[in-house]
């Protein structure tokens, strides 16, 4: 009798996993493969138009934050040749320290930054989106066509299937915050909070122009605290 009580028990407890199991499963896993496969290509067409809106914005930038420090390096050598009020000059040693670390930091940086070629990406990422889309359309007219038998339909699926496959191996994967980002654009559909788009957001901006922002900026606010300890502490 007891042995028979703990395996119901045993039963109940294994039933409630599989529920929890369930229930934690996305909603489009739940239904057929041409719904899976249709939220795989709206995601995945979404994530890849990020990608490509991140790359165009780095490749921007990278071009920008040259510009400046290039700008920033004549700029510090006029300081000391033209005599400007309420600006105080560097000193010999101050400048050579200036003018080397700019020009060693401006080759290095260059170099680095033209190996990622931001811009071909850019380019790759916006053609896999759009291969994508056309697929994604395909599948909505499969799925709503009255004229098509089940045996029609599920080919047509099965060769949009492979098609979508053929185009992932073709083109580099999208990183995660590429999805993360197209997924702040529909927050009701994925659950998610103000906090949690707001968290994405910020994710990005640490992750996308922050360094550049930081090259940018930096040298201008380092040269600030420069005058004003000079003006104030000296």
């Amino acid at each position: 009798m007891l042995e028979k009580i703990k395996i119901y028990f045993k039963k109940i407890r294994r039933a409630k996993r599989i529920k929890k199991i369930e229930k934690r499963k996305p909603p489009y896993l739940k239904k057929d493969f041409g719904v899976e496969l249709n939220y795989k290509l709206w995601v995945t067409k979404g994530a890849r138009f990020s990608a490509s809106e991140r790359n165009k914005i780095l490749n921007d930038l990278s071009s920008k934050t040259v510009g400046y420090l290039s700008a920033y390096l004549i700029i510090i050598n006029l300081v000391n040749i033209y005599n400007i009020p309420y600006i105080n000059q560097l000193s010999e040693n101050e400048l050579g320290f200036w003018t080397t670390t700019l020009s060693i930091l401006i080759l290095i940086y260059s170099q680095f930054e033209n190996a990622k070629n931001y811009s071909i990406k850019g380019e790759k990422f916006h053609q896999c989106s759009l291969e994508i889309s056309v697929l994604y359309n395909d599948l909505r007219m499969v799925k709503t066509s009255a004229f098509n038998t089940k045996e029609q339909e599920e080919k047509s699926i099965s060769e949009i299937s492979g098609k979508y496959d053929i185009i992932l191996k073709q083109h580099e994967n999208h990183a995660d915050i590429d999805s993360k980002i197209f997924k702040t654009h529909k927050p009701e559909y994925f659950n998610l909070s103000l906090l949690d788009v707001w968290r994405i957001k910020l994710e990005k901006y640490l992750r996308v122009p922050f360094k550049y922002h930081l090259m940018i900026y930096g040298p201008v606010l380092l040269f600030i605290i420069y005058q004003l300890k000079e003006i104030y502490i000296c």
